[in-house]
């Protein structure tokens, strides 16, 4: 394995959702992230990775924004779904 991590990677949903909860988990912590709220902090990490997935790929297209949109919507929920795990809630 040459490489852990590509944008080809990004491209299923249970690697994005991984990777968003590992983004949000590792920064969460930071004090100007602290006062975002876990859920809203997960969707623009989850948005900003998904724009940035689809221009690398070439495959961003304006008129699917709110697409884009949506699927960071669901795509964060996931990634938030990982935290509460377990937890009995």
């Amino acid at each position: 394995m040459e490489q852990f991590i590509t944008w080809d990677v990004l491209t299923t949903y249970a690697s994005f959702v991984t990777i968003v909860f590992m983004v949000v988990e590792f920064t969460k912590e930071l004090p100007i992230i602290k006062r975002i709220p876990t859920k809203y902090w997960s969707f623009i990490i989850c948005l900003i990775l998904l724009l940035a997935t689809n221009l690398v790929l070439g495959t961003y297209k304006a008129q699917d924004i709110i697409l884009y949109v949506l699927s960071a919507v669901s795509i964060s929920l996931g990634a938030n779904g990982l935290s509460n795990f377990g937890k009995g809630e």
